[in-house]
């Protein structure tokens, strides 16, 4: 595949696809979004409902917002999930602030703590891990030695580190892979004669929901600019995230 095709195609780890996939509420993806938080948290979800299912192409493409995923369960139970390219120090913050806001907006003035409930951050990251070769790591609040500081704790975060799926592939092949570390290596090279064979429904609905959302131009569209205005701004580039995506979505 040339570098202009490589160019066209979407990424399965676009985060317009990744919130379009999880958010809607058919079948498909209510079980994809329950799959990926049990294999994550270890949490078996019976119910879960989206809270923020907006996906208007007119208010994505105005500006770069946050396309994750707010999944509540049937305990109250708060699951924020959200496909991220690129992992700054501002980002890092971004996730212990959003992660703190989610609790903050749980309770009105006046209303009991012990109304609270857990938030469970999900984010994909496609970023090698800072201290291990993990393909997941969990964090919450803990000692000097290690101890939890809370083993109900309201905030918990998740790593998944996406470029990690190769070495496991490299080192046990790809047939050894669970569903989960499959979809995995889909976020991470996209479709390829190994993971087209497979016969996992998490993957499958990934990519069902991805030919599903090819129908719709204007989304799809918008998907493209977005991850062009993000290659523009890896790259680099003098333009900032905002002009590069004014200057992707002019073109359709």
């Amino acid at each position: 595949m040339t570098r202009k095709q490589q160019e066209d195609v979407l990424n399965y780890r676009n985060d317009l696809f990744f919130k379009y996939t999880l958010s809607r509420e058919d079948e498909g993806s209510i079980f994809a979004r329950n799959t990926i938080i049990e294999r994550v948290t270890g949490i078996r979800v019976k119910e879960s409902t989206v809270m923020n299912p907006n996906l208007d192409p007119k208010t994505i493409g105005k500006k770069k917002i946050i396309l994750d995923v707010h999944v509540k369960d049937e305990n109250g139970q708060l699951f924020c999930i959200e496909m991220q390219t690129t992992f700054t120090e501002t980002e890092k913050k971004r996730f212990e602030f959003y992660g703190a806001r989610a609790l903050n907006d749980q309770l009105n003035s006046g209303e009991k703590y012990e109304l609270l409930k857990p938030v469970h951050q999900i984010i994909f990251i496609d970023e090698y891990p800072w201290n291990n070769q993990n393909l997941m790591n969990h964090y919450q609040m803990r000692t000097e030695k290690g101890e939890v500081e809370n083993k109900k704790a309201l905030i918990k975060r998740s790593y998944i580190h996406l470029p990690v799926i190769n070495e496991l592939v490299r080192k046990q092949g790809i047939l050894k892979l669970n569903d989960f570390e499959q979809l995995c290596f889909l976020f991470e090279n996209n479709e390829n004669d190994a993971i087209l064979k497979t016969k996992e429904r998490l993957v499958k609905v990934f990519m069902e929901k991805y030919k599903e959302m090819q129908k719709n131009d204007k989304l799809w569209s918008t998907a493209m600019a977005i991850q062009m205005g993000e290659a523009r701004y890896r790259n680099g580039l003098n333009d900032s995230y905002k002009e590069g995506l004014e200057k992707a979505l002019s073109k359709d």
